[in-house]
């Protein structure tokens, strides 16, 4: 890794960054690994979420960088080998023509200090959609629960304040929000990971077989937990395996689809010992 960081005190800007979030994994390569790549893929996806929630203010945004052309750690969403990082899935999920976020309310107004449920519609039809908000125990817990009826029109953002009741608790480490609608998620957390008082991250793991397709794989994860950014590192399944999703977080009972693609002889000990999360113990 050093040997590679052509980047001035490229693994202390690493650590600083994963550190803001994260409590640094000392003598685990391997998380400290998984973790740069989520707080890079988090990172670009916030500043992303922010611009495209604030349009026509705001009606695009500029990407450093796509991919890059030799072995070296970098913000390229692909790697020199050409291999996908989860910043590519992020890129992918928040440029689809529509996107469901969450955002602080900073304009001063009567909801200033709560959140804003952004629904970005810039498909040329009309997008009507039921929302569901629920507020979270750790341990998966419901709250509260509100579904909203909403109407975004073509090539358009429409912005609701999230009922005060449906919030987490200030700088709460025991409370999160979810909004669903249509196969689309986002997620907000009050504190800093390392704030948080995840629970022991517990899955199962299951492989199907394609039929026809010799070449894939199904990996079906289901969560008795809330598990947080799981991601599915292909390519410790074989240097040529690639994995058809990045990271996605999973409530208690939720089931999970990956495709992988170009793997060798596996089995579900090789996958979940190439499945990591955010809120792993």
């Amino acid at each position: 890794m050093l040997h590679h960081q052509k980047a001035e005190d490229g693994n202390g800007k690493l650590n600083r960054g994963v550190a803001r979030h994260f409590a640094l994994p000392e003598g685990d390569f391997d998380r400290w690994h998984y973790l740069t790549q989520v707080v890079q893929a988090r990172a670009v996806a916030a500043g992303i979420e922010h611009w495209r929630a604030q349009w026509p203010v705001c009606a695009g945004t500029v990407v450093w960088q796509l991919n890059d052309c030799w072995p070296v750690s970098s913000w390229a969403a692909i790697d020199g080998d050409g291999r996908l990082k989860p910043l590519y899935h992020e890129l992918r999920r928040v440029y689809a023509d529509r996107l469901l976020t969450l955002q602080p309310q900073a304009d001063g107004g009567p909801e200033a200090g709560g959140l804003v449920l952004a629904v970005v519609n810039q498909s040329a039809t009309p997008w009507r959609t039921a929302v569901t908000l629920r507020r979270y125990e750790a341990d998966g817990a419901v709250v509260r629960e509100s579904v909203i009826d909403i109407l975004a029109e073509p090539r358009s953002v429409t912005r609701l304040p999230v009922p005060a009741d449906l919030l987490p608790a200030e700088r709460s480490a025991k409370e999160f929000l979810v909004a669903d609608a249509d196969g689309l998620r986002a997620v907000h957390f009050a504190v800093p990971d390392k704030e948080f008082a995840y629970p022991r991250a517990r899955f199962d793991v299951r492989l199907e077989p394609v039929a026809g397709r010799d070449d894939r794989v199904d990996v079906v994860v289901t969560a008795h937990t809330l598990v947080r950014d799981l991601l599915l590192q292909a390519d410790r399944l074989g240097p040529e395996a690639v994995a058809d999703c990045g990271l996605r977080t999973l409530l208690p009972g939720e089931e999970t689809r990956i495709a992988v693609t170009g793997h060798g002889p596996v089995d579900a000990d090789a996958v979940r010992a190439a499945l990591f999360s955010a809120d792993a113990a």
